[in-house]
């Protein structure tokens, strides 16, 4: 059969039989082998009871798809070891796929006597599989057992661990289209902020190149308003010295003098109002101050 489909429904004219392994292999390809868990924090709790004694606690396990629930505090005894040994004992949930097993049950896996002990090798192979739980150390003489040499393997997943699904998200295939977008976005992006620099620059030129023009023009009109006033200043001098030459007497500097103090000759206009200037004698009559003032 090169297709096979299971867990139908039965009808009159075909009907489908399933075995349990049909449903154990279902559930061992969704999901691992280990401890059922309330938010990671699985049951099946291995503690030291009295003397020599070891208590598993309530809880649930999946192993290879096969279901397990313990309803009870179960006790386990472990053996004393022979004078001078020690030895390392786990317990242990073992799946039992033989035919006159079938089954899925805690116990406690002996390990060998030693002077200087190993845990004992978990089996698993096509009809047996086993998850520790715990493992503790028992030297020959102890009373009870030494927590110190008590060790919870419930969270190693080589040893047990929790359930967990083993269907995956294909990480890397969506890492791989993320990075094909974002490298094309990336060079719109370039391109883009590229284009905006680009017409942020031009915007700038322009604006700094009207400025300029703008000033270049201001400043000529400035220089010609101000030539044309002191050309006109200086027509004005040269017709009032030509006016002042031609009334001088015989004592020229005498005359000149009196012209020029006698009043202020020259005159200009400013925001509207009208002033004239020129020189005036000092107080004490031992020098000229050039002086301005508004025309009443």
């Amino acid at each position: 059969m090169a297709e096979e489909y299971k867990l139908f429904d039965s009808t009159e004219e075909d009907e489908r039989w399933y075995s349990a392994s049909d449903f154990a292999a279902y559930f061992s390809n969704v999901l691992s082998s280990g401890l059922l868990h309330t938010n990671n924090v699985p049951a099946l709790r291995v503690s030291v009871g009295d003397g020599l004694t070891t208590k598993l606690s309530v809880g649930k396990a999946i192993i290879k798809g096969f279901s397990y629930q313990n309803t009870t505090v179960l006790d386990f005894t472990h053996a004393i070891p022979n004078v001078g040994m020690s030895r390392i004992d786990r317990i242990v949930l073992r799946l039992d796929l033989r035919p006159e097993s079938r089954y899925i049950r805690a116990f406690v896996k002996k390990g060998e006597e030693s002077k200087s002990p190993v845990a004992p090798t978990l089996q698993r192979d096509n009809y047996i599989y086993e998850l520790s739980l715990a493992q503790l150390k028992i030297t020959y003489g102890d009373k009870v057992i030494n927590p110190l040499t008590f060790i919870d393997e419930r969270f190693n997943e080589n040893l047990c661990g929790l359930v967990s699904s083993l269907i995956t998200v294909p990480t890397s295939e969506f890492q791989s289209q993320w990075d094909y977008w974002f490298s094309a976005q990336k060079g719109v992006y370039v391109t883009q902020m590229l284009n905006w620099l680009a017409q942020q620059q031009q915007l700038f030129t322009d604006w700094r190149n009207n400025e300029v023009q703008l000033f270049t023009d201001w400043r000529s009109v400035q220089q010609s308003e101000f030539e044309a006033w002191r050309n006109g200043k200086q027509t004005a001098f040269t017709t009032w010295f030509n006016e002042v030459k031609d009334t001088l007497s015989e004592d020229a500097a005498g005359n000149l003098f009196l012209r020029i103090t006698s009043e202020l000759p020259l005159r200009f206009t400013k925001n509207g109002v009208n002033y004239r200037y020129g020189f005036t004698v000092t107080d004490d009559f031992n020098g000229l101050i050039f002086k301005y003032e508004q025309e009443v």
